[in-house]
């Protein structure tokens, strides 16, 4: 069976999300589609609106198999958050890995992922970063593509590209051109498509809007948002002020110092917005912050930080993927496909399983990673 994979986070499942799947299964040719999928965390450095088990329900209407990212990973810049997904993808044995940009165009990034050993090696990029400025705008003013880098997707989709490149060379990687709406525009104008941020406002605000926008097979499952950044302050707030700067020094993408101006600043801040505002400098972006502050609330530290997929998650499946994963095991005996988490599996999944606990002392949401089985639906 040709197996094509898409690193998703589906916060929530949406039409342009449908779009995509349908879009990556003609493209690939393929017989089975994997959605590695962020779990309670995502990597703009929120809780999901959702958690995960009801976002799988949404994304088998359209994906065959879907799969965890490993946390870690969710909750991390593009590099290593590509670098996880396609090693993932790889784990899954998948053919192909599609993905959306603003570009639309492979070959636009196979041709800067060969560009850039050389690129990194100029000496104009080392004294680039010690002035602060991002991977993204010291590629793009080294290369003199002033334009191809600055949009979230396609910036993620040269990460994906490279992952490819360095760690799965027998994957074939495809890009579909980001259809109407933009990755981040905040209101719904479109009758059928529109950006993951719009429809959580909708949410939030309880207007309905996202109805035409979501697909009808799993429109009930819409109800009201259970978490927002917000919710975690209590909690993010206790994790700084009760660790030292020693301790948030280690957490996963603390760096340069910053833990000193975390301890200054939440004294002063009453709420995650305030926090935020106190927080941000020239040097980091918004998101960079967010993600910091997640990895502080989960105690994800540094060294904890794995580079090897030693299993997979498996939260949900159609039987077209079933019959996948039963050839997967058969293809490879050694490896772990997890269907059910328990006392002998549960240490493959430390960081997933402790983002889980604190989701749910959050939300009052009690499925988790021992009491939810993989859920298992019908095929189309």
């Amino acid at each position: 069976m040709k197996c094509a994979a898409l690193i998703t986070e589906y916060n929530p499942f949406h039409n342009g999300h449908a779009y995509h799947v349908e879009q990556a299964r003609q493209i690939a040719n393929a017989d089975v589609t994997v959605a590695i999928m962020s779990g309670q965390f995502v990597m703009r450095g929120q809780p999901a609106i959702y958690n995960k088990f009801l976002r799988t329900q949404m994304a088998l209407s359209s994906c065959d198999l879907v799969v965890e990212l490993p946390a870690f990973a969710a909750l991390s810049a593009g590099e290593y958050f590509a670098e996880m997904g396609v090693k993932v993808a790889d784990y899954l044995n998948c053919d192909a890995l599609v993905f959306g940009s603003e570009s639309g165009s492979i070959k636009d990034f196979e041709h800067i992922a060969l560009q850039l050993n050389h690129i990194e090696e100029h000496p104009e990029f080392q004294t680039k970063q010690r002035e602060g400025k991002s991977y993204p705008r010291i590629i793009n003013e080294l290369l003199g593509e002033p334009h191809l880098l600055q949009t979230p997707n396609n910036i993620l989709s040269l990460s994906y590209v490279q992952a490819i490149n360095n760690f799965a060379p027998n994957m074939t990687p495809y890009t579909i051109k980001r259809h109407q709406s933009q990755h981040h525009h905040p209101t719904i104008s479109h009758r059928q498509f529109a950006s993951g941020t719009a429809i959580r406002k909708s949410l939030e605000n309880e207007d309905r809007l996202f109805e035409s926008v979501v697909p009808a097979a799993v429109k009930q499952l819409y109800n009201k948002p259970h978490l927002t950044v917000e919710d975690c302050f209590p909690y993010l707030k206790y994790a700084i002020l009760r660790a030292s700067p020693e301790e948030l020094q280690h957490i996963h993408t603390v760096s340069e110092g910053f833990e000193h101006r975390l301890k200054a600043q939440i004294l002063h801040s009453q709420s995650f917005d305030q926090l935020m505002s106190q927080l941000k400098t020239k040097r980091y972006t918004y998101t960079r912050i967010q993600r910091m502050l997640m990895n502080i609330l989960l105690n994800f530290k540094q060294a904890e930080k794995q580079d090897k997929v030693s299993a997979v998650r498996i939260l949900g499946m159609n039987e077209k993927g079933q019959a996948y994963l039963k050839s997967l095991k058969q293809q490879f005996p050694d490896r772990h496909y997890i269907t059910n988490v328990n006392q002998s599996t549960a240490p493959y999944f430390k960081h997933e399983i402790q983002a889980t606990t604190i989701y749910n002392w959050m939300s009052g949401e009690t499925q988790d990673d021992f009491n939810t089985p993989v859920i298992r639906v019908q095929s189309e």
